[in-house]
């Protein structure tokens, strides 16, 4: 049974707290770290189910807003006057919320003592201000400082079922964000009013804020060849015979989604249109074979690849993805290890949740790209973005 928060300021499900601070501090135990400190940032919303900003705007942020975790027992937990309200939200039992004007130096000076501290590692993870990190230099005397950024990295890449709920409902809000948009399209839009308009329409329909900036890129059939895609001015209309790449996130509830699609503007040629299909195929052929222990992360750029080789279109995937680097996992962040690269080894497993993005590029022809959330079962793969797979020619 996981930790649940204490107040329903944060979301209503069962996330697993306990096994994520369990995590933690057994991979502090094998590096010999002693206490890990994280600011406003991805872990510390992973960590503590506070629904702090951290994603924008860090400089508007408060730097006594932290988590101070040991290598053994409970966290203690410090609050920024103005994120005070937060108090009551957390699993965490030692909160110390901070009154105004109240300097951070004795706030951080008990939290050493209470922690025993006497010497040793302190891991320093993301948006820990430099005024905080001076203090904790001083209270933690004689501590050897190193980088904590990845050390929940294993256990943020395996999902537990509160979070594929948030996952699962961000990418349904995608795709109906965007079969809004897709429906509406018309001669002369602009690539830019059209990411506007879908960063509109997704705050509208709950979307807290966006995983990055929109792409509506738009490549003409028969332009010049240029070594990027997009040449396309931004500010210029849409005209017959061109492709409309589309790279769109979103966040809600703390969870990001990330999605792809092209579709193409008038007659589509035989070419690009075979093109699609292929590309499309690729990716649901491939997921197809997804499951536990069926494949390693390695494996799914070379299975994509088949697929596109023996339809003809090889050479157009890898003129774009040249590093063969396929996708990445997504949560709290939009993207998170591990990537999809040659490199990587992981063997597929029950909870990772992954983008698979590949593209390809004809360059002065066409740019094509299809991209979906996908979960891992012990016996298959789950898509978690479902826009309509046959929609290509508007």
């Amino acid at each position: 049974m996981g930790f649940r928060p204490k107040s329903s300021k944060v979301i209503d499900l069962e996330m697993d707290y306990k096994r994520r601070l369990t995590g933690l501090q057994e991979r502090m135990a094998e590096l010999d770290i002693d206490v890990v400190i994280y600011g406003s940032c991805q872990n510390f919303q992973y960590l503590t189910g506070l629904p702090v900003e951290w994603r924008r705007g860090v400089d508007l942020q408060y730097p006594e807003t932290n988590v101070f975790v040991p290598k053994e027992g409970d966290p203690i937990l410090t609050l920024s006057a103005a994120s005070a309200g937060h108090a009551e939200g957390s699993w965490i039992g030692d909160v110390r919320p901070m009154e105004r004007g109240v300097a951070y130096k004795p706030v951080v000076e008990k939290v050493a003592a209470d922690l025993d501290w006497s010497e040793g590692r302190v891991g320093v993870g993301d948006h820990v201000w430099g005024s905080s990190w001076i203090e904790v230099a001083r209270a933690f005397r004689g501590a050897k400082f190193r980088s904590a950024e990845a050390l929940m990295d294993h256990l943020r890449m395996i999902k537990e079922p509160g979070e594929i709920e948030l996952l699962r409902k961000v990418g349904k809000l995608t795709d109906d964000v965007m079969e809004k948009v897709i429906s509406g399209i018309k001669d002369g839009d602009t690539q830019r009013g059209l990411q506007i308009e879908i960063e509109g329409l997704a705050k509208k329909r709950g979307a807290r804020d966006i995983s990055f900036g929109p792409t509506a890129g738009f490549v003409k059939s028969g332009s010049e060849v240029t070594e990027s895609p997009f040449t396309y001015p931004r500010d210029e209309g849409l005209v017959p015979r061109t492709s409309i790449a589309f790279d769109i996130g979103f966040v809600m509830d703390g969870y990001c989604s990330d999605w792809g699609r092209s579709m193409y503007w008038g007659q589509a040629g035989g070419e690009v249109r075979k093109g699609y299909e292929a590309l499309m195929n690729a990716v649901v052929e491939t997921v197809d074979k997804m499951h536990t222990g069926s494949m390693r992360v390695n494996d799914l750029f070379p299975s994509i690849e088949a697929s596109l080789d023996k339809a003809g279109y090889g050479e157009y995937l890898r003129a774009r993805l040249k590093t063969g680097n396929v996708g990445h996992q997504i949560g709290v962040e939009v993207h998170e290890p591990p990537w999809l690269r040659p490199d990587n080894e992981h063997e597929l497993q029950t909870g990772m949740v992954m983008c698979l993005e590949p593209k390809l590029w004809h360059a002065g022809e066409y740019y094509l790209r299809v991209e979906d959330m996908v979960l891992i079962h012990e016996d298959k793969a789950e898509f978690l973005t479902n826009y309509d797979r046959e929609q290509f020619q508007l």
